[in-house]
């Protein structure tokens, strides 16, 4: 059978659709996220792209390796012996085994656990065990030539490792640009990694990131945030592929109010700020396609939405402290409620991500188009362009 192609789920009319202005557009079909559009997207969309893989705090040794998976692609992050990630496709050129089943530390290369193949940190093929006999590394008419491990190009950019597949994408430097810029009155230097914590969305990867790159759904879902604001100043930022923010200068109709939202604006020293105090912003960023980012007064997350199949996806989050703080046994109460806070605004968006992915189900067949709001919604809309255009192949 033929593989499909995004005009065998998408009409040139359905796009127009979504390219009209927010309050006019039409979304995604509901066929776009199922299980046929996930196979294009693993083949078409998640090479193309730099996509966020993992974490080079979860490699800070040299010789270091920790396995990830980007939709259905098994890669391998690897610290070398001149302090750079690299990443590979964590396949061995003998017979497919993955070369790295589970993370490890400070290894000298790569050995792949059933046939014994090697692999110094570079990727470069360097023993055969046995290959021609019982005593022989080697075997007549056998050319080790060119089965290095096969590279992936790679990215880094604050505690994110970028990988791109096909190795086709613009240059790193430039597609980060966008949203370097936009952060750039943030001294994120000095931050490091503290509080890790994970959990799973029951709907399809492009679900979970369209709830976290808007705002509109606050007041119902997470009016915790919130409480007490009498005026959110949101504005929506985006770079088309690179990166969709909504952000929030939140005013309060007290002084106490302010001191009451939550834990996540209390209790640990603040990020420097090149900017006007009164002008610091709080970004929740969907750094496209699967990664997320937000970006407080005292700490940012980081973190990954992996596609796990067409139906679930699985989010890993790190938060990051100004030095010190993440060791500190003072500010361990704070930090502790912190993630407590930060767990319950993820699970509750729980239930809606999977009725929406439920309804999407059956919404073409019911003749139901989704909607944007022009004032919350534009940056949903960018990323669902930005899905297109990039199995598009523009």
């Amino acid at each position: 059978m033929a593989e499909q192609a995004l005009r065998d789920f998408l009409s040139e009319a359905e796009i127009e659709a979504l390219y009209r202005p927010a309050g006019e557009a039409l979304g995604l079909p509901g066929r776009a996220y199922g299980e046929d559009f996930y196979r294009l997207e693993q083949r078409e969309l998640f090479p193309r792209l730099w996509c966020v893989a993992g974490f080079s705090s979860d490699i800070p040794e040299l010789g270091d390796m920790m396995p990830v998976e980007l939709a259905g692609w098994p890669l391998v992050l690897v610290r070398g012996e001149d302090g750079e990630v690299r990443a590979f496709h964590n396949i061995c050129r003998h017979r497919a085994m993955r070369v790295v089943p589970a993370p490890c530390r400070g290894h000298s290369a790569l050995v792949c656990p059933w046939h014994s193949w090697t692999y110094d940190l570079r990727g470069k093929l360097v023993a055969t065990p046995k290959l021609g006999g019982e005593r022989s590394g080697t075997a007549a008419g056998f050319d080790k030539s060119g089965l290095d491990l096969r590279p992936v190009a790679v990215g880094c950019w604050l505690d994110f490792v970028f990988v791109n597949i096909d190795g086709k994408a613009p240059p790193f430097e430039e597609h980060i640009e966008p949203l370097a810029d936009l952060l750039a009155s943030h001294d994120l230097s000095q931050l490091e990694r503290g509080d890790s914590w994970a959990l799973e969305y029951p709907g399809n990867w492009k679900v979970s990131v369209e709830g976290a790159v808007e705002d509109y759904h606050l007041p119902w879902g997470h009016p915790q945030i919130i409480q007490g604001a009498r005026q959110n100043n949101p504005r929506l930022d985006y770079a088309s592929r690179c990166f969709m923010s909504n952000s929030s200068r939140r005013e309060y109709a007290r002084e106490s109010d302010a001191g009451a939202v939550m834990a996540l604006e209390a209790g640990l020293p603040s990020i420097p700020f090149a900017g006007e105090a009164s002008e610091r912003r709080t970004h929740f960023i969907g750094v496209f396609p699967n990664g997320a980012l937000q970006v407080m007064a005292n700490h940012l997350m980081q973190g990954i939405f992996a596609p796990d199949g067409a139906e679930n996806t699985k989010l890993s989050f790190h938060q990051y402290y100004m030095a010190g703080v993440a060791t500190d046994p003072a500010y361990l109460a704070a930090r502790a409620k912190l993630v407590e806070e930060w767990i319950l605004v993820f699970e509750q968006d729980i239930p809606f991500v999977q009725n929406v992915h439920q309804n999407y189900k059956v919404r073409d067949r019911a003749g139901i188009d989704c909607r944007f709001s022009p004032y919350w919604e534009a940056n949903v809309l960018a990323f669902q362009q930005s899905v297109v255009e990039a199995l598009q192949g523009g």
